[in-house]
């Protein structure tokens, strides 16, 4: 008997649930700043979801926490070419650049016709900040998520 009422209840909200996520949202009532803060808030899911694999960041300078969410990730150079980044806390009074930074680094991609495996470095892990600010000076940059140190093979 129990087992029927489990079954029952379980049948009653996987279709109440599926109804709700079949409606349409109606977004007509929704200010432009609440209609921000939800985009945001989409973005942030998007992010941090396991389908979502990685994203082209054009040259510019960037908030950790707004246009790039915080924590850790590998920043690689687009196929065939490289990249300059530079990461700290202080834009300059233009806000474009930075006014000092922390670190910087050149990223090559490793199909880069110059790529020198033994004098370039071919990917950037990184932790990003709530706050931090990155800069993408050459062509763009491609943030993955970070999967961890590659495994050296030690037994």
């Amino acid at each position: 008997m129990k087992k029927i009422f489990c079954v029952l209840v379980v049948g009653i909200l996987l279709i109440s649930t599926a109804a709700v996520i079949a409606d349409e949202v109606d977004l007509s009532g929704i200010s432009f700043d609440e209609l921000v803060a939800l985009k945001e808030q989409i973005n942030l899911a998007i992010w941090n979801s396991q389908e979502w694999q990685e994203v082209r960041v054009p040259t510019g300078l960037y908030k950790v926490g707004e246009d790039i969410p915080a924590g850790k990730w590998t920043v690689l150079a687009p196929e065939g070419s490289y990249n300059y980044v530079k990461w700290g806390t202080k834009p300059d009074a233009s806000g474009t650049h930075l006014e000092s930074w922390e670190g910087n680094e050149m990223i090559y991609s490793t199909s880069f016709e110059r790529y020198d495996p033994n004098n370039h470095r071919s990917q950037l892990d990184i932790e990003l900040f709530d706050g931090m600010y990155f800069y993408v000076e050459d062509g763009s940059a491609i943030f993955t998520p970070y999967n961890g140190k590659p495994d050296l093979g030690f037994k």
